[in-house]
């Protein structure tokens, strides 16, 4: 059927461009790591998107003998898995960074939250160990007098990235928070794709 097969094509084509744009949009903090997270989402989204356009295609020509409005929300969940999926494996593959990545990745997520005083770096015990002196050293070396930076007493727990203290001001750059931001942010393109070009067969 090749009248559906290039609606969902401009579907895909649409959800990808717009979610591109969201990607290079967002903060600073993740910028610094866009590389990373594209890097991985790319070796995944090679394999996941042949997958999900067989089973949105199979959608939409079960959704010919249904209501419209049933079909579009059925595509919408297709989209949304991939979308979670895409980020969960995502997450796992940052996780699994060696710790000279984390290290690269850390100090540039570090250095755009750095505030003139006293800043204290939160890290997870098993990164804190592995290198977390090493980090230190490293942004030191390049900051001024008026800024100084420490490692925090305090662990991250059950998670990894960094959180920089300055004050009462505390800046999140674990892995969870940061994915989750881009997460809601790609999913809320995704839903005006849907919604607003409907589907035609």
């Amino acid at each position: 059927m090749p009248g559906i097969d290039r609606i969902y094509d401009k579907i895909i084509a649409d959800a990808e461009e717009r979610a591109g744009l969201r990607l290079s949009e967002t903060s600073s903090k993740i910028q610094s790591m866009k590389s990373v997270v594209d890097e991985r989402i790319e070796e995944y989204r090679k394999v996941k998107i042949s997958e999900t356009e067989k089973e949105a295609k199979g959608i939409v020509s079960r959704a010919q003998a249904n209501r419209r409005l049933e079909g579009k929300k059925q595509l919408l969940a297709v989209k949304q898995n991939m979308v979670t999926e895409v980020f969960e494996k995502t997450q796992q593959a940052l996780i699994n960074l060696s710790n000279a990545e984390k290290l690269t990745l850390y100090t540039k997520l570090i250095g755009n939250c750095l505030k003139e005083g006293h800043n204290e770096v939160s890290l997870n015990g098993k990164d804190k160990k592995a290198f977390g002196d090493k980090l230190i050293q490293n942004i030191g070396s390049a900051l001024g007098p008026d800024i100084s930076v420490a490692l925090s007493g305090q662990d991250i727990p059950d998670d990894f990235g960094v959180i920089v203290k300055n004050g009462k001001i505390y800046s999140n750059s674990t892995f969870s928070s940061m994915l989750k931001y881009m997460k809601q942010n790609i999913e809320a393109d995704v839903m005006k794709i849907l919604f607003k070009r409907g589907v035609e067969v």
